[in-house]
């Protein structure tokens, strides 16, 4: 099977549709199968997935998508000279290629959106990327952006991603289109129901992928380096935020520790019960001493394997962004839970910190009998067990993060040294964190005399 993208352009002033020149913008795209030639597998899933969603999408879409069984609508002159019948009459979708708008080229096995995807270093980025594309699909195609069922309100498993979304054909006025969209998007709390607009660095996040999915498309031949230059042409978002995550007092950071300990020698009648309960204890108490000793990514911890520790010099080697390599240090506490931890391990090649199996606990391994390490997501459902047996407000790996740097920086380290040790390609993202300009500030303020009152005269 083959895919050819027909494009019709419609002017709602004009009674008569007219066929689009493919240099401007296409109102409608639709696809339609061709011949039986088979096509490249990864494309091929595009095409399954486009079959999944028998539903048209809204007519206010700036892009509508039609499943390839679907009949095509074909722009006719209404007197049926041209041959494609009366204006705006659907033809089946096996009519001659001659009586169609102008086609596109078929897209074959050259998928901008695989293609950009498979370029990406790292899975975390390749998921974090492939959401941005995938929101932006849905936003185009007129469903909810977070691929939300409004029928039932949660997660749909069926919801449409950027797979089969023809981004070559993406031009100027589309991503103009897009990024005033991004600019209206919001994101509800789901406790309070209360909604605050996308961050600045979010919305950039997602022109990022539209701008170098759009470069794929040129890359793989797709659309001209005009068409590529105009489209990917798009300003983003201006301004300033304080960094994401909160300060973590000591004592917060005590009580998670606690609810770890507590579990050590746990009043379990089950002994095997009994040593689960104390093998995680020892895993996640290491883990958040790491955390709040070094302020590591959430990536970095669950990618950390057993000989990138150093038990001499306290170190761990870290690679975090952009495959960018360093070494952190930890406390001598740190450094304590970390050889408890070990001692429960084992010595064996593989994560430094791995999940678990169900029950019966054990070490997760992967097919070959390696340690499987975390995932990200492990280490935020770990953190959120612990705040809750501490009846404490739950952290996140990045509010340690938050915390280790302006504390280093609280106490005098300098700001090369900080930033060496959080990993910042910038020292200006490290001074971000720096709160003893608000201290001073906050003392600016304290200077000001009160308005006079009747009570304080």
């Amino acid at each position: 099977m083959v895919i050819r993208l027909t494009i019709q352009q419609t002017c709602a002033s004009d009674t008569k549709s007219k066929r689009a020149n493919l240099t401007r913008l296409p109102s409608h795209l639709y696809l339609s199968t061709g011949s039986a030639v088979p096509v490249n597998r990864r494309y091929d899933r595009a095409v399954a997935v486009a079959h999944e969603h028998p539903d048209p999408v809204p007519e206010t879409s700036p892009i509508a998508v039609y499943p390839p069984h679907y009949p095509l609508p074909v722009a006719g002159t209404g007197d049926g000279a041209d041959g494609a019948g009366p204006a705006g009459e659907l033809l089946p979708a096996d009519v001659p290629a001659s009586t169609l708008p102008a086609a596109a080229e078929a897209v074959g096995n050259r998928n901008p959106y695989l293609a950009y995807l498979d370029s990406l270093d790292s899975a975390e980025s390749r998921t974090t990327m492939k959401g941005c594309l995938d929101r932006i699909a849905r936003l185009l195609l007129g469903d909810d952006v977070h691929g939300i069922d409004p029928k039932t309100g949660e997660k749909d498993p069926a919801a449409r991603t950027g797979l089969g979304f023809p981004w070559h054909v993406l031009r100027a006025e589309h991503t103009i289109f897009i990024r005033a969209r991004l600019d209206e998007q919001v994101i509800r709390d789901p406790k309070t129901g209360e909604e605050r607009p996308w961050s600045h660095t979010y919305r950039n996040k997602h022109l990022t992928a539209l701008r170098q999915v759009i470069t794929w498309a040129w890359r793989l031949g797709l659309s001209t380096a005009e068409e590529h230059v105009r489209a990917a042409d798009v300003r983003p978002f201006k301004g300033t935020r304080e960094p994401a995550g909160e300060h973590i007092e000591p004592e917060r950071v005590g009580a998670l520790l606690d609810a770890c300990d507590a579990h050590l020698d746990a009043p379990e009648p089950d002994e095997a019960r009994r040593a689960e309960l104390r093998q995680a204890a020892l895993r996640d108490a290491a883990m958040i001493e790491v955390l709040y000793s070094t302020g590591v990514r959430r990536a970095e911890l669950a990618r950390l394997a057993l000989r990138d520790y150093d038990p001499v010099r306290r170190s761990l080697h870290v690679r975090g962004k952009g495959n960018k390599e360093r070494r952190v240090f930890l406390t001598h506490s740190a450094a304590a839970r970390l050889a408890d931890w070990l001692a429960e391990r084992g010595r064996e090649p593989g994560g430094l910190f791995p999940p678990f199996t169900p029950r019966p606990q054990r070490i997760r391994r992967r097919a070959g009998g390696r340690i499987d390490h975390l995932t990200g997501q492990t280490i935020s459902h770990m953190l959120t067990e612990r705040a809750e047996q501490a009846k404490t407000a739950r952290p996140t790996a990045h509010d340690f993060r938050r915390t280790v740097i302006g504390e280093l920086l609280n106490a005098g380290v300098d700001l090369a040294t900080a930033q060496a040790l959080a990993g910042h390609a910038s020292p200006v993202t490290t001074a971000r964190y720096d709160r003893r300009d608000e201290d001073v500030r906050r003392a600016a303020v304290d200077r000001l005399s009160p308005p006079p009152t009747k009570a304080r005269t």
